[in-house]
């Protein structure tokens, strides 16, 4: 079954990992005084889709980013610190895929895919450079 964008709304609470996803995250710039509080995170996501665009209105740590894309058009991002990052979003099977060509403007290639377990669960996995590992995340109800 292919990837509902619109039933990502919600909000999800961080609650499972691999065991490298904190090398993970460090890798993609994330300091390591974060990684406790990545690994707790509570999140909101609104998700607006029309056709191939979709709206992602992501709110974490009390800032807000709403980016639109286009499926299959690489486009830029901007996350709620005001970084900016190109990004194609896709669908692949029953996975959402961004990739980002040069995550961090030096050419590190990233790479996510996130599936529904089930109806309040989102598995990510994730590529970045030549580490994997993955995420999980439970909707609160």
């Amino acid at each position: 079954m292919p990837f509902d964008i619109a039933k990502e709304t919600g909000t999800w609470k961080a609650s499972g990992n691999s065991d490298n996803y904190g090398e993970i995250l460090q890798k993609l710039g994330v300091p390591p005084d974060m990684l406790p509080k990545i690994l707790e995170i509570e999140y909101s996501v609104e998700m607006t889709v029309s056709g191939d665009k979709f709206t992602y209105k992501l709110t974490e740590f009390g800032m807000t980013s709403d980016n639109t894309f286009t499926l299959g058009v690489e486009s830029e991002e901007q996350d709620a610190w005001g970084s900016k990052r190109m990004v194609t979003y896709s669908l692949e099977g029953d996975s959402l895929v961004n990739t980002y060509p040069s995550v961090d403007g030096k050419g590190l290639h990233f790479r996510s895919a996130r599936r529904f377990v089930d109806d309040n669960t989102i598995r990510t996995e994730l590529k970045v450079g030549d580490m994997e590992g993955w995420s999980e995340a439970k909707r609160v109800v």
